[in-house]
């Protein structure tokens, strides 16, 4: 991430509080570049135009997500900065979480467990069965190149939930955050307040994790 010092990199949105930039402020931070001096944040309207802005050179860089990588890959465009699949220490902590309003939550249980529930079965598969959730993605539109699909599937470790610990990586990106000022919040406060893993654990014991 050094190397994005004094570079342009493009955002979705108007750049602060938008999840590409806090993901990339994030880890700036951890490797002491200050993400609100020490770069140019470009706002585009959509993750299509940031790629299209690195692509034509405007931009240095972008956060690019599947299949985004593997398009410029096949091109033969850029080079990888990080990759939080394999590089530590990202890889050792979720990128992406399920979120719930406190209300939807406390009037809907049963809803809330069942579509965690959903949402993790459906990691499984794509973990257990890439070949199956490629189809799928195939026959569904979402990514119609199979190949691509089925790539891109292989290199996520859905299985991951069962170990790693969200609290974790929460209190690990909330300290990133807060290095930098951009929550006033303490870890410790932000997990007591807006955490409630009790449906996650009881999925862990009832689907065998």
């Amino acid at each position: 991430m050094h190397d994005l010092k004094g570079k342009t990199i493009a955002v979705i949105g108007t750049g602060l509080g938008a999840g590409d930039y806090l993901w990339i402020a994030s880890m700036m931070a951890y490797v002491g570049v200050n993400p609100r001096t020490e770069v140019t944040w470009i706002p585009t309207g959509k993750l299509s135009e940031s790629m299209r802005l690195f692509v034509d050179g405007k931009v240095d860089a972008f956060l690019a997500f599947p299949p985004q990588p593997q398009e410029l890959r096949a091109k033969k465009v850029g080079r990888v900065i990080v990759n939080t699949t394999v590089d530590r220490p990202w890889s050792q902590y979720f990128c992406c979480m399920a979120s719930m309003s406190r209300e939807f939550v406390e009037r809907n249980p049963v809803a809330t467990k069942r579509a965690l529930r959903a949402l993790l079965k459906a990691a499984d598969i794509c973990a257990s069965d890439p070949e199956r959730a490629a189809r799928y993605l195939a026959a569904k539109g979402y990514e119609r190149r199979y190949e691509i699909g089925l790539e891109v599937l292989k290199s996520i470790p859905y299985d991951r939930w069962r170990e790693t610990d969200p609290e974790d990586s929460l209190r690990f990106h909330a300290l990133r955050l807060r290095e930098v000022g951009m929550i006033k919040s303490s870890p410790q406060k932000l997990i007591a307040q807006g955490t409630d893993w009790r449906f996650l654990n009881e999925l862990k014991r009832e689907l065998k994790a």
